[in-house]
């Protein structure tokens, strides 16, 4: 079971994931798909978990990258990544 503090999900509300997802999608993807990081399966939003670079740490842009389930789970609270890299972030517009 997840840790809640004062009973708040770390993970936000709904609408925090669906925009995060979102937003994945679009840094690392073509906006309606992105590989996994870790596979490189192709992922949908459907499918698309984030998964947080530094384990345990916050949700923030800067600390999630893109995985399917498996992976994820895989990885686990692991700081080591099961695979070799497979997403490229793309460079912010000027």
């Amino acid at each position: 079971m997840a840790n809640y503090r004062k009973g708040k999900d770390p993970r936000g509300s709904s609408n925090d994931r669906l925009r995060r997802k979102l937003w994945m999608l679009a840094m690392f993807g073509d906006h309606e798909s992105c590989p996994c990081t870790h596979c490189g399966c192709k992922l949908t939003l459907e499918r698309l978990e984030a998964d947080r670079i530094v384990p345990g740490g916050s949700y923030k842009r800067s600390n999630i990258q893109p995985s399917c389930g498996p992976c994820n789970r895989l990885r686990g609270d692991s700081p080591i990544t099961p695979y070799r890299p497979h997403v490229t972030i793309k460079e912010k517009a000027a």
